[in-house]
């Protein structure tokens, strides 16, 4: 870090005065984002514990190295959400590393100019009418701190609600909380207090433990987009279907039978928001266009946006979705296989033998229904792990291997991770595609797994579900297909899911091949 400016002032900080300012932020390397972002969250970290600054110079310093930070973070955010599951575990780690301390140390920073606020610090007359703005950008530094743990499924920083609660407890006793006011310039940059402390209240509340960080990323930004609907209040009414704490330090929750009010308890909700979505949605698929005033940040596809919005409207409604089987306490051992050419060799047999596969891990199953299996593994172990990831599993004392996928991951302050496992098949059958009127990658046929549950009748008329490697699908690309040594035509029908190394598909079996 180029440390510029030593001396030019009684204070020992080298943005002490504004050309020590202007000469550091100069010196930030403009194309490499990662260091100047490392760069400017020391910075920040050491305005804090700067000596002889006055109040209002505390809150430009900050001011100015968030203004600087902007570009940069921005950039290696767009990088992750683009990337999606494409990153390097290096990158990945590398890049959240980054801007999550970079958020962490800005809600500090402004935490901190906050107290200079406060009666008995010297010069807080003169920043105290910053006060609304201060606390805003505070509240929104720690709600970006939340998504960047949310992205990761992880446990959020402990302190976090505390914070948060602090602050917008220190609001409403200073009468701003519902206060409008610019908290920063341009569009959508005006705000309070409140506002902005619902946000961070209602993402956590909005089930991101089961959204991919693309479709998390939509779901804050159609929080944020429909927050005006929210409802935050000291007594609990329709609509608010949660609470929180503000002196607890624990995070909110939804409210399952009456509680004990205290004084600090508030009580928060959608409000009208859930069928606010749902116009939106019937707007969408009657359109087929998304709203120009929806404003997302980015372009994603219509059947992402729609997934999203109905996500976010399900779990908005007074009452949560139940799950559709009743989950039972097991304790059990599964074997675990993931990789789309793992999962079909594992399916046809070709890799049976636990004692020489690196690839296959143990976890252990907390409960399982007719439909899937609640595990739980170490931190330490697969990294690979992601919301949607395809997995080849079986029971440690079972014959055969299913296919499931990853539908629920939240990781815990003791180093373990919390999996749901959707189970698509038990069983299957690895399969050959030949695309008609194309080469096929390989002379003798493409790899994909018929799933059982949904094999053609003997007639050869009916539907399948085809499990095929990423990209293979398209509707108008017809498939011959040999399994149990006899050849079907396949008509492409319907795109079920597509995860980070596979199409799942329906089609129509035609008839048999000649």
């Amino acid at each position: 870090m180029a440390m510029l400016g030593w001396g030019r002032s009684k204070s020992d900080h080298p943005m002490a005065d504004e050309r020590g300012a202007r000469d550091l932020l100069a010196e930030l390397p403009a194309n490499d984002s990662f260091k100047s972002l490392q760069e400017i969250s020391q910075w920040l970290e050491f305005t804090r514990d700067a000596e002889g600054l006055k109040p209002q110079r505390i809150y430009e310093i900050v001011e100015q190295l968030d203004a600087a930070a902007k570009s940069h973070q921005r950039k290696l955010s767009q990088e992750y959400m683009a990337a999606g599951n494409r990153l390097q575990r290096f990158q990945e780690q590398r890049i959240w590393t980054s801007v999550t301390e970079f958020w962490r140390q800005l809600g500090a920073a402004y935490e901190y100019c906050l107290a200079q606020t406060l009666p008995g610090v010297a010069g807080s007359g003169v920043l105290k009418p910053s006060a609304p703005t201060i606390t805003c950008r505070a509240v929104r530094a720690l709600a970006l701190e939340l998504k960047w743990g949310l992205l990761r499924y992880g446990p959020v920083d402990p302190t976090l609600w505390a914070r948060l609660g602090a602050l917008y407890a220190q609001a409403e006793q200073a009468s701003f909380a519902l206060r409008q006011c610019v908290i920063y310039p341009g569009a959508h940059g005006e705000g309070s207090v409140q506002r902005e402390y619902i946000k961070a209240l209602m993402l956590s509340m909005s089930a991101t433990d089961s959204l991919l960080p693309r479709k998390l990323e939509v779901a804050e930004r159609v929080v944020g987009q429909y927050s005006e609907h929210f409802l935050l209040q000291k007594q609990p009414d329709k609509g608010c279907h949660y609470y929180v704490d503000l002196s607890a330090g624990k995070p909110p929750a939804r409210m399952i039978a009456r509680i004990s009010t205290g004084g600090t308890t508030r009580y928060f909700g959608p409000g009208n928001a859930s069928d606010v979505l749902n116009t939106v949605i019937d707007g969408i698929t009657q359109s087929g266009v998304i709203p120009a005033d929806l404003n997302l940040g980015g372009n994603y596809e219509m059947s992402l946006v729609i997934e999203v919005l109905r996500h976010l409207a399900r779990y908005w409604s007074p009452a949560p979705p139940s799950r559709t089987e009743e989950r039972r306490k097991s304790f059990a051992r599964i074997n675990v296989v993931h990789d789309f050419d793992d999962v079909v060799a594992i399916i046809a047999g070709e890799s049976t033998d636990l004692a020489f596969d690196t690839n296959i891990e143990t976890w252990m199953v907390e409960n399982e229904s007719d439909n899937g299996y609640g595990a739980v593994i170490p931190q330490a172990k697969s990294d690979w792990l992601k919301v949607g990831t395809l997995l080849g599993f079986r029971l440690e004392d079972g014959n055969s291997w299913g296919v499931g996928i990853v539908r629920r991951m939240t990781n815990d302050g003791n180093q373990h991770r919390y999996v749901g496992i959707q189970t698509l098949a038990k069983g299957g059958a690895r399969v050959k595609l030949f695309p008609v009127g194309a080469k096929p990658a390989s002379q003798d046929g493409d790899d994909a797994v018929l799933l059982p549950s949904s094999a053609a009748d003997s007639s050869g008329s009916g539907e399948l579900s085809l499990l095929m490697r990423m990209g293979s699908f398209s509707p108008r690309q017809t498939f011959q297909m040999r399994a149990y040594e006899r050849d079907y035509v396949l008509l492409p029908k319907q795109l079920v899911e597509g995860g980070q190394d596979f199409d799942m598909a329906k089609f129509r079996v035609m008839q048999r091949a000649a």
